[in-house]
């Protein structure tokens, strides 16, 4: 009786075990998915209006002759 008594001692202990490994698994995914939902929410698409393109080239081609000359001078 003892032996039996032991055996479903140690059974329902296993499963707290298991229990409370699950529950911390699933608050880590809750807490991680509400991390990304948070994250997504803050994302901003960035429009650029049709007319800044040349500005952007004109950027462009001073940052190549900035690191031309940088490198250059190496």
């Amino acid at each position: 009786m003892q032996e039996k008594i032991f055996k479903v001692k140690n059974s329902i202990n296993n499963f707290i075990e298991i229990a409370e490994k699950e529950k911390q698994s699933l608050k880590d995914s809750i807490e991680m998915l509400w991390l990304n939902a948070d994250v997504q929410r803050k994302k901003i698409e960035i429009i650029i209006p049709e007319s800044a393109d040349e500005n952007i080239l004109r950027i462009r081609q001073l940052l190549a002759a900035a690191w031309s000359e940088d490198y250059k001078s190496d």
